[in-house]
């Protein structure tokens, strides 16, 4: 039976590479290709696949948010990241959320498919890159990193919120209103994965955030 390995990329010409060099040198595998999220997401709803693979930013699309949004569906399913940026902060909270792999683009096949077809109990999988690079994936998306990095307001409002300030006096502090402050911690809960303030702590230390 052929392993259904569904691809979700709107690099038009990347999808169509990976999806040949897939089929070419895979193991009799159905590849399913989408440059859509919306259409990925309905064709994974009603269908169980073996293994998807998925960039961080679909037609403006949260990837993170795509795979977790079909949580159910993909219980079974082999999830591996393929993408322009290797930032650790994103390669931990893929790891985080469970899924398998975070490759980049400059992936061989060989390695891609050793991935493909290694069992899903396998720990967690990266060939992070060990010297700086920028490639055509990387410019084309170079907002994908800022969508997740902490941003410099964000670090003030943390550094408030580790002092004991409400969030009335850290918008007092910072010229800003609250309604905004209270935003901000929102999007660095959902970005860090956290809800409470001891884990704040943990991660500004582990992170050396104002060093």
């Amino acid at each position: 039976m052929k392993k259904e390995i569904v691809i979700c990329d709107d690099h038009i010409l990347f999808l169509s590479g990976i999806s040949e060099i897939l089929k070419k040198f895979g193991n009799n595998y159905n590849v399913i290709t989408f440059n859509d999220s919306n259409a990925c997401k309905k064709h994974l709803q009603e269908h169980n696949v073996a293994v998807f693979i998925c960039d961080l930013n679909i037609d403006n699309c949260d990837g993170f948010a795509l795979i977790k949004e079909l949580k159910e569906e993909l219980k079974t399913t082999k999830i591996i990241i393929l993408t322009a940026y290797f930032e650790d902060f994103l390669i931990e909270k893929a790891r985080k959320l469970g899924f398998h792999a975070f490759m980049r683009k400059e992936s061989t096949a060989k390695e891609l498919i050793s991935v493909i077809e290694s069992d899903i109990t396998t720990p967690f999988f990266t060939n992070k890159r060990t010297s700086n690079f920028d490639t055509f994936y990387k410019n084309k998306d170079k907002n994908v990193v800022q969508k997740f990095r902490i941003s410099k307001q964000e670090k003030e409002i943390i550094r408030g919120i580790i002092k004991g300030q409400t969030s009335k006096e850290i918008a007092q502090n910072l010229f800003i209103s609250k309604t905004t402050v209270d935003t901000h911690r929102k999007n660095i809960n959902k970005k860090l994965e956290i809800n409470n303030v001891s884990s704040l702590i943990k991660f500004a230390n582990e992170s050396n955030l104002f060093s």
